[in-house]
């Protein structure tokens, strides 16, 4: 039984790193796109979207909508973009909408806190999963 659970581990351990790899061009280019739009934190918003959509490679969650970062409506049904660039500027509106004056109440704090703080991520569950992420991203 373990030796069923080591290979199940290590062959989803090389798919990961797989994934990671076949997209990192398109990852590269989402990232360019990131910055270019003028977000701030472009690292974590571009961990944000690997979170979101699976390493580019999601099939059932809110990329086939053209949403990157997992945004939703009423209903808590995936928002629907016409384009990837479409969410990105969505995303930019929405962060320039409450940067500024979160910013401004608590100076000191991080982009996790930013996050919790405007109701996008809802737990500490969120930050640990997006950390690991947010290094991978600052590391390419």
């Amino acid at each position: 039984m373990k030796k069923i659970f080591l290979a199940f581990l290590l062959v989803f351990l090389f798919q990961q790193g797989y994934s990671q790899q076949s997209n990192k061009p398109k990852m590269q280019a989402m990232y360019d796109a990131i910055k270019a739009a003028g977000i701030r934190h472009p690292e974590f918003v571009m961990a944000q979207c690997i979170q979101e959509t699976g390493w580019l490679n999601c099939k059932k969650c809110c990329l086939r909508y053209n949403n990157l970062f997992g945004f939703y409506i009423k209903g808590n049904k995936c928002k629907k973009f016409t384009s990837e660039e479409e969410c990105i500027e969505y995303y930019k509106s929405w962060q320039d909408k409450r940067y500024d004056k979160w910013r401004k109440k608590n100076p000191k704090a991080d982009y996790y806190h930013f996050l919790k703080s405007a109701g996008y991520a809802t737990g500490d569950k969120y930050t640990a999963e997006l950390k690991p992420k947010v290094a991978w991203v600052k590391k390419i």
